[in-house]
């Protein structure tokens, strides 16, 4: 991807938009449903997308799980289903916060970019110059930059054996910067499936004082008033979200893993996020907006736009597939990460408009700038490789139909 088409596109996602729109300056209105043809929706399309979400719960493909579309800040689809299939055994509503696993990152890096926004920190400096101790071993040069988009010289080694550093910060870092670097970085990219919120966790907790959690909580949750995601999250509403499930046999492992409460309560700001569908779909929304929300500004529109434009796109050390990155974010167009099937993760009408992120086998959430769409899903129960593609594709391509 070339220096040239990123400004080039960065422009298109400025030039899409009327910052004046006053939509931007009010909330989400989650007690109305609008009719999708008010918002040149198709109402048979949305109509098949709730009966096709409705169903997929009759058949246990959910177990517990929420959906909201969006359009131009309009409620479109606002459903939920199942219950926590934990102790309490708690109906899902539409405050339940879910883990969202990887969808988690989409947070994490917006709160490097508001750093780089207060020029706080530099896109292109050396992340050991603001974390002396990762400098060593090969690492010595890798930038910000490189880290935004998986290129920073170590994916995810010996992740078995540092899931149980994960609870213990210090010690989690500590490992991070002693870990070689697996190639010269900015030559490669390997997914670092958790220690991409390591990294930037670490960037934030030595500039601002504070850790990636609080960090993120004032500068987005308590602006975007997400009052039902939590990083890390609490005894309290650990009780209210969903135990993780499946049935595949090969999952179960990791499952009972990211079930243990050391685990889902652990700072791990590439992972431990739990939301709702709301407010998943409030932040996605705001980036719609250019960084304004119900009359807060929480980005300046450069910013968005520097986030969501394209930074690598190529082939895939850790998940041995191609991968489409923006500076956070998926890119849509390409085969993405966890995808391991021959349709997009996004819809088959995903472009580079379309800025994503995803958590392992469950959640997701997405926006395009130029339909002025967001989609949000939440759900607990993790499906195979193939499986999991196909769950997010059927509903994603509906809502894509519901666009033509």
């Amino acid at each position: 991807m070339t220096i040239w088409k990123n400004f080039i596109l960065q422009d298109k996602y400025m030039d899409a938009h009327d910052f004046e729109n006053p939509t931007h300056r009010v909330p989400v209105d989650f007690n109305k449903e609008v009719n999708p043809a008010s918002v040149a929706m198709n109402p048979e399309a949305v109509r098949q997308l709730i009966m096709l979400f409705d169903q997929r719960f009759k058949e246990g493909l959910y177990r517990a799980a929420q959906l909201v579309v969006l359009r131009h800040g309009q409620v479109i689809i606002d459903r939920f289903a199942g219950s926590t299939q934990n102790a309490t055994n708690l109906p899902v509503d539409v405050d339940t916060p879910f883990f969202n696993f990887s969808t988690n990152k989409a947070f994490t890096a917006m709160c490097v970019h508001k750093l780089i926004e207060l020029e706080k920190i530099e896109w292109d400096a050396p992340v050991a110059e603001y974390w002396p101790e990762f400098g060593q071993k090969g690492k010595e040069k890798t930038t910000i930059r490189q880290v935004f988009t998986h290129r920073s010289g170590i994916g995810q080694p010996h992740i078995m054996r540092q899931i149980w550093y994960w609870p213990f910060w210090k010690r989690v870092t500590r490992d991070i910067a002693n870990t070689p670097a697996e190639f010269i970085p900015g030559e490669e990219c390997s997914y670092q499936t958790v220690n991409f919120g390591f990294i930037m966790g670490e960037i934030i907790r030595r500039v601002t004082g504070m850790d990636a959690g609080q960090y993120m909580h004032k500068m987005i949750f308590e602006p975007l008033g997400m009052h039902n995601s939590y990083l890390p999250i609490d005894d309290k509403n650990l009780k209210r979200s969903p135990r993780l499930t499946t049935q595949y046999k090969e999952y179960r492992k990791t499952a009972r893993v990211f079930n243990l409460p050391i685990i889902r309560k652990a700072l791990i700001p590439a992972a431990s996020m739990h939301s709702s569908a709301h407010d998943l779909a409030v932040f996605y929304q705001m980036l719609l907006n250019g960084g304004e929300y119900a009359g807060k500004r929480l980005f300046e529109p450069e910013t968005i736009g520097r986030a969501i434009s394209p930074g690598y796109q190529g082939p895939d050390r850790t998940l041995k597939t191609d991968s489409f990155w923006a500076h956070g974010f998926h890119l849509g167009g390409v085969r993405h990460a966890y995808h391991h099937s021959k349709n997009e993760g996004i819809g088959k009408r995903s472009s580079e408009s379309t800025f994503a992120h995803y958590g392992m086998s469950t959640s997701m959430a997405w926006a395009d700038w130029r339909e002025q769409v967001v989609v949000a899903f939440t759900c607990s129960h993790r499906l195979g490789p193939e499986n999991t593609d196909t769950r997010w594709n059927e509903l994603n391509d509906l809502v894509w139909t519901a666009l033509s």
